[in-house]
């Protein structure tokens, strides 16, 4: 299933990004991962040629910092 969350909104007649939007989009990969529709579609053969790199290695590090985060172990064992 495809979810599109609008990023940009309209606010008070500027249109601007919503981080609620950006947020719940992060959250959504963390549980369902990502693809590159650019390498998908094969508009690219790699990712060391397109400018967007670096983007899509921060994205990754801040879903891996926020399961990091959220993510509590808790060690109780009954027999």
């Amino acid at each position: 299933m495809f979810f599109d969350n609008q990023v940009v909104k309209n606010f008070e007649g500027e249109e601007k990004y919503d981080r609620y939007a950006m947020a719940s989009t992060l959250l959504g990969v963390s549980f369902k991962g990502a693809e590159c529709s650019l390498l998908e579609g094969q508009v690219i053969d790699s990712c060391e040629c397109c400018n967007l790199k670096y983007l899509c290695k921060k994205v990754e590090e801040v879903v891996e910092d926020y399961i990091e985060k959220t993510t509590v172990v808790t060690e109780r064992f009954s027999f």
